[in-house]
């Protein structure tokens, strides 16, 4: 007896269920591929592994660095960086090979994550091009002293999420800028992430959004980070006019000795929604003012954002509710 097939399946073969991963489409049999895209190339720094199949094998390279010249521009090609893998950033060149439309994907969970470490103070990934991914990657951003800007979005469209970033890991191990979001970076999205870092040797900013044009339609959500940042920045920092920015459901917790802000918004004419976020600080003042803080001019609207700034404590509405 045969059966009706449909869009969503047939009755003895329902359909497989699968779910966004960013890069591609994740099943429980694999990940498939966009059509028309391709993976450029597999990316460990050991070179050749006991169990590689050809395939592999054959498109193996052992740097990132290398690995972004086998990628076709705006064609969503993909790079899969293997567990296991380690490189250095050495300078401001390492994306100089960058396409548009370039998945940097990692493979692997915990301690064998690949890891990417900034090595000296003008270390850094300059995001210049639309429509990047970046995805399961141990980003170590404090791998020198006072890294001057570890990343710098200026392209648009761009994706970060599920990745492990550690911004401070001593006195003399940390970012001062983790990650920038500049001009015309419209419509970026960092989602997802544990952002990490020492509980007193500060990041000066953690995210911070900037530009002569200013970046619109910014997503920052579902992101977990304990680490110290300048005590009223916090670990988000808008300082430009940017437009419809969505700050939504993250854990933030600014453990500098005299942290204010977990969010910060400058007296600028930035719009959008901060809603459902927990911020925990540790100065001991008024905690409805803290946690979120917002400049005068700007015209951001607030939903159900709590702040605590004592231990033990449950956090209060932070800015404080509408009074009509």
């Amino acid at each position: 007896m045969g059966t009706t097939s449909a869009a969503y399946g047939t009755f003895l073969f329902p359909q497989v269920p699968q779910f966004s991963q960013g890069a591609a489409v994740g099943t429980p049999w694999g990940t498939m591929l966009a059509p028309a895209t391709r993976v450029a190339a597999y990316v460990r720094s050991g070179g050749p592994a006991d169990g590689d199949d050809e395939l592999v094998r054959s498109m193996l390279v052992t740097s990132l660095k290398d690995a972004l010249r086998h990628v076709r521009s705006g064609r969503g090609d993909t790079i899969v960086v293997l567990p296991g893998h380690s490189e250095n950033v050495d300078d401001g060149t390492f994306m100089d090979n960058l396409v548009a439309g370039t998945r940097i994907i990692g493979a692997g969970r915990g301690s064998s994550m690949p890891e990417i470490r900034w090595a000296a103070q003008a270390a850094q990934w300059a995001i210049a091009v639309d429509n990047v991914v970046l995805q399961g990657l141990r980003l170590r951003m404090e791998g020198a002293n006072g890294v001057t800007k570890a990343m710098v979005v200026t392209g648009s469209d761009f994706l970060m999420q599920g990745c492990d970033i550690e911004v401070a890991s001593g006195a003399s191990n940390k970012a001062a800028i983790a990650i920038e979001v500049g001009s015309a970076a419209h419509r970026a999205t960092i989602r997802g992430n544990r952002l990490r870092g020492t509980e007193t040797h500060n990041v000066t900013d953690c995210i911070k959004v900037v530009g002569a044009t200013p970046p619109s339609d910014l997503v920052v959500a579902g992101n977990m980070a304990v680490l110290s940042a300048t005590a009223g920045n916090g670990i988000v920092n808008v300082t430009v006019a940017s437009k419809r920015v969505v700050i939504t459901g993250n854990l933030f917790y600014n453990t500098h000795t005299s942290s204010t802000a977990c969010i910060a918004v400058g007296n600028v004419a930035a719009d959008g929604v901060i809603a459902h976020n927990a911020c925990a600080t540790v100065n001991d003042g008024t905690a409805a003012n803290q946690g979120v803080v917002i400049g005068a001019a700007a015209t951001v609207r607030c939903f159900e954002n709590y702040s605590s700034d004592e231990a033990g404590k449950s956090g209060v509405l932070a800015p404080a509710a509408v009074a009509t």
